[in-house]
């Protein structure tokens, strides 16, 4: 049980971390330039959707990466 305590919160703490990063690194891209409507708060909405998804997916990657890499060493 505790086991899948520990596993619950590294994933949470993975993904948090993963989306503030991917957040912060889209703040980089002029959105002003593909998004061209006169509504701010739509365009900081599309980019909050844009890093969570990003975050979420990159995190299931590395977390999945080291699911697979610790269930191979099982076969040796």
């Amino acid at each position: 049980m505790t086991s899948l305590g520990i596993h619950a919160i590294i994933t949470l703490v993975s993904h948090v971390v993963f989306i503030w990063i991917s957040f912060n690194a889209l703040q980089v891209v002029d959105w002003r330039k593909i998004y061209n409507k006169s509504n701010p708060r739509m365009l900081q909405l599309l980019v909050a959707f844009v890093s969570i998804a990003l975050g979420y997916t990159v995190s299931s990657f590395f977390l999945n990466i080291i699911s697979v890499s610790q269930n191979l060493t099982l076969l040796f």
